[in-house]
């Protein structure tokens, strides 16, 4: 059987129990098994015709192939390794786009949905100067903050990544799918753990937001009501062991209150990039604490693609000009890098 079809079939029995899946595939990769294998995994009295006769999908899988999705299941070697060191990591993702994104440097930038013009504002300026600085910016195709989050990175000729509620057939709202492609074209992905057909739904967004946190090295909340879906994004953030930013607003503005009581709560304050750039030492123990990442000499891990400038990488990696430089030509002596105009580009087809 196709490994990609494989992986949608395994997808589509476990939705929306992804974690489960996740946990399963741990001790049992696709291929090790036959699929039917899988039905004894499925929570009790799920369906398992999809495990049994995985060719129902083949006419779906050929129409999302035909729009650029692609599958991957833990343990691949592209699967986002920050991703894949939580417990309840999806065990498949449908990814259209730069799959090598999901591996980059991440922010998460989430918030209210019916935010404030200074809401909109903020998150589309930090979004642009942290995308050029070569962060991947990550949010949820929202409407509100998570949109801005989007056009920010995208006017800063920087990538960012989408985490979908719904199945990858299922673009919500509908209203941004023209920013959904606009994201795929400029370098960016979008992600989901739903099979297709599964529409967006309020229990969802929980799942979806853990994604998000979990891509991503520290989770910025723009505003955020008490009770709201960009506090639990934070909480989880805080139990993933992520840093997580809270930009304070107005006294009068109800949308400032969740980042208020997080600020209160221990968030680090957030009021210009140099607030979120001082965090870098807690950035690079997370790095280093990876199991995923731990075979790669730490200045890759801060590599972006394509040609990354001097100046970047020394603001990313937090090293001395002379440190850097050092570590720069043992690199390209290894043949891990390559020196090009304006900066250096990890060689292709090495981790």
């Amino acid at each position: 059987m196709d490994d990609s079809l494989l992986r949608l079939a395994l997808c589509a029995a476990f939705t929306p129990d992804s974690a489960r899946l996740g946990r399963v595939l741990r001790d049992h990769p696709p291929g090790t098994l036959p699929i039917g294998e899988y039905r004894r995994h499925l929570p009790a009295g799920r369906d398992a015709t999809v495990l049994l006769e995985p060719g129902r999908l083949s006419e779906a899988h050929d129409t999302l192939r035909r729009q650029g999705w692609r599958w991957l299941a833990l343990g691949d070697a592209d699967y986002p390794p920050l991703l894949s060191d939580l417990p309840d990591a999806p065990g498949v993702l449908a990814v259209r786009g730069e799959v090598a994104a999901l591996s980059r440097p991440q922010l998460a930038m989430v918030g209210a949905r019916g935010a404030s013009a200074d809401g909109l504002d903020n998150a589309f300026r930090f979004a642009r100067t942290l995308a050029g600085a070569g962060f991947v910016i990550t949010s949820g195709l929202a409407l509100g903050v998570d949109g801005a989050a989007h056009r920010g990175a995208l006017a800063g000729a920087g990538a960012t990544v989408a985490v979908l509620g719904g199945g990858p057939d299922r673009i919500y709202p509908p209203r941004h799918g023209g920013l959904a492609d606009a994201i795929v074209e400029g370098g960016g992905a979008l992600v989901t753990e739903f099979a297709p057909g599964s529409r967006p739904r309020r229990e969802h967004f929980p799942q979806r937001n853990r994604i998000i946190s979990g891509l991503s090295l520290a989770t910025l909340v723009v505003e955020a009501a008490l009770r709201s879906g960009s506090l639990i994004t934070a909480r989880t953030a805080a139990e993933q062991g992520r840093e997580v930013f809270a930009i304070p607003g107005s006294i009068h503005n109800p949308l400032s209150r969740g980042c208020h009581r997080l600020l209160r709560d221990g968030a680090n304050w957030l009021e210009n990039v140099d607030d979120l750039l001082r965090a870098f030492g807690d950035f690079q123990r997370l790095i280093d604490d990876s199991p995923a990442l731990a075979d790669e000499p730490a200045l890759l891990k801060h590599f972006t693609g394509g040609v990354n400038n001097l100046d970047a990488l020394q603001v990313r990696s937090g090293l001395s000009a002379a440190q850097l430089a050092d570590q720069l030509a043992e690199l390209e002596l290894e043949g891990r890098v390559e020196r090009l105009a304006g900066g250096y580009a990890r060689r292709s087809g090495l981790a």
